[in-house]
């Protein structure tokens, strides 16, 4: 792992990625097999050894920029291991731009299998991701086109961005508009164009970006629509499902019995979360509160005639 002057800022941070990745998958591990598998990386072009001193560097920068703190713990045998591997698991944010960057190396280290693992695209609204990312940084506001489907022209605004989210393969903006005090949620591939402005913001105290979506199932931020306990019975094979990919952060599995399962959530049932319902139709039935069951209902009812 030995650097250069023909190393990269991008070679570089694909072995920040590569270190990382090594040690959060296989848990504590020496420097000398931390070494060996240097040796046959693909981002070891030049097959060069691993110098502790670069060792240490890199150790270093991953923590400068990912977060991620690489201890030596000299009890077990000077094994490598990650201390706050908590953070890691529990931080969404971290936890997904590691997993994504190693998807990516993956990828690239493979590339004969380019053809045979798929990917799922996200929309052209990431173009404005890195100005958003920016302004949120920077505290300033954006100058946003946003056309609606249903519009034949878009519409400028003032915004000052908050937060932004990834839901079902499309990344959403959330921001205070500049004309009243409200917040607003756009999608970044409505989006037709987006700068950022000479105006600064002050972020309304209190924010939390976590907690202003803790109540919801995906993006539409609705406080009007009460907090319910909610109260499902899922059948079959969609029990495994829900159980390994929870539809909500409160989920619990409140019973269980032959072929079945009855979980409860305490949730804002908003329109994302009533489609989301309608679509594990049959499988699924509302059990309560009894004017959400009657919605899906009719709404199944509806895609039937």
């Amino acid at each position: 792992m030995a650097t250069s002057s023909k190393t990269t800022t991008s070679n570089l941070f694909n072995r920040y990625v590569w270190l990382a990745n090594l040690i959060h998958s296989c848990g504590p591990i020496t420097f000398e097999e931390i070494a060996r598998r240097w040796k046959s990386s693909f981002w070891n072009d030049d097959h060069s050894d691993l110098a502790l001193r670069t060792f240490h560097a890199h150790k270093d920068a991953v923590e400068e920029l990912f977060g991620i703190s690489i201890k030596c713990n000299r009890h077990i045998g000077f094994k490598y291991y990650i201390e706050n591997e908590e953070d890691i698991e529990t931080g969404s944010l971290r936890n997904w731009l590691l997993s994504s960057m190693e998807v990516s190396n993956m990828l690239t280290e493979s590339q004969g299998l380019r053809d045979r693992i798929l990917l799922e695209d996200i929309p052209s609204g990431l173009n404005w991701l890195s100005t958003i990312v920016g302004a949120i940084r920077d505290s300033r506001k954006l100058e946003i086109t946003y056309k609606k489907y249903t519009d034949t022209e878009g519409k400028k605004s003032i915004i000052e961005p908050y937060c932004v989210k990834l839901f079902r393969q499309r990344w959403y903006l959330v921001g205070r508009h500049d004309d009243g005090d409200y917040m607003r949620t756009y999608s970044l591939d409505r989006i037709v164009q987006c700068s950022t402005t000479g105006d600064t913001f002050k972020m309304k105290e209190g924010f939390d970006a976590k907690e202003y979506f803790n109540d919801y199932f995906g993006v539409f931020v609705m406080p009007e629509v009460k907090l319910e306990k909610v109260l499902l019975r899922i059948e079959g094979v969609s029990v495994s499902y829900t159980r390994s990919l929870p539809l909500h952060h409160s989920q619990e599995e409140l019973e269980t019995g032959d072929g079945y399962s009855i979980f409860g959530y305490t949730i804002r049932p908003t329109r994302d979360f009533i489609t989301e319902l309608v679509n594990m139709a049959p499988s699924t039935k509302v059990l309560s509160p009894k004017w959400l069951a009657d919605e899906v209902r009719e709404k199944i009812a509806a895609m039937q005639e």
